[in-house]
């Protein structure tokens, strides 16, 4: 009896966890600019995330390396400036103060002053399109997407099971930024943030260097884009994700990740993040 109970018991127990971590749903997602360390970072991303993975590139740019079901995407031409022309506004201190126009003696946001960051940021949400296009181009089956750039140093220490049983669970959406311009690695340990509670958590703003998501919310991009009216980088993420929506049910998480520009740790020691 006793060990009919217990087979019981790891049953229930591994029935809780296939429950939550459905493997067959999730696709690991790579859009972007293949940039320095990229074959890496892919290797370390398989590693980490051991799920189905699928690559995206514009028609005429670098293809990854090694990488031969690569799809092409024709890249898109912004006659207008995703932070600055869109009919949409965020509610958002941190775009309020970097876009405010300049006005007399106000030199305005940091967009208007800083060397060219207003031609830099003109086109940004372009990523939002490449990680569209290339989602509805997988089979209906993958519900739970992982948004990977080519330039994430992932941690291999880090819990992100917890949130992919979150997004499946719950259709919300998580993520991530190392947060700060240099990091010897990519941060072990996670900090939950909730709306509000630091300066980079508005309320309008989701982090985006890793990004889970669930595949339903990643809906109108392209009408958004031809209406003029899509917004650039975490911005951008948080109007298609979120905002068009009406709910802010998303989480941004601090660590787990940083990009390769952003690491000053050896070359020969990541294998030990």
């Amino acid at each position: 009896m006793f060990m009919k109970n217990g087979y019981l018991l790891l049953c229930k127990k591994y029935y809780k966890f296939y429950k939550m971590i459905r493997t067959n749903e999730i696709a690991v997602c790579f859009s972007g600019l293949p940039r320095a360390e990229h074959q890496w970072v892919i290797e370390r991303t398989k590693k980490i995330f051991p799920y189905d993975t699928f690559f995206a590139k514009w028609k005429g740019r670098e293809t990854p390396v090694g990488i031969k079901n690569c799809k092409e995407f024709e890249e898109p031409i912004y006659d207008y400036h995703n932070l600055i022309d869109t009919k949409t506004k965020p509610d958002c201190t941190l775009w309020k103060k970097y876009t405010r126009k300049p006005v007399a003696a106000d030199r305005g946001g940091k967009i208007w002053w800083k060397p060219n960051l207003l031609k830099q940021t003109k086109d940004n949400s372009k990523q939002i399109l490449g990680h569209f296009y290339l989602v509805n181009s997988l089979p209906t089956k993958y519900k739970v997407i992982i948004r990977m750039r080519y330039d994430v140093i992932l941690s291999s220490k880090a819990n992100y099971k917890k949130f992919i049983e979150k997004v499946q669970d719950t259709g919300c959406s998580v993520g991530f930024d190392g947060c700060g311009k240099k990091h010897y690695g990519p941060q072990h340990e996670l900090k939950e943030h909730n709306n509000g509670d630091c300066k980079r958590c508005t309320g309008w703003y989701l982090w985006d260097h890793l990004l889970i998501h669930s595949r339903d919310r990643l809906k109108n991009v392209d009408n958004f884009f031809e209406n003029k009216d899509l917004l650039g980088a975490e911005w951008g993420w948080h109007q298609i994700l979120h905002h068009q929506w009406g709910d802010k049910n998303y989480q941004n998480v601090q660590g787990g990740e940083t990009l390769v520009k952003c690491c000053t740790a050896p070359r020969e020691i990541w294998e030990t993040f």
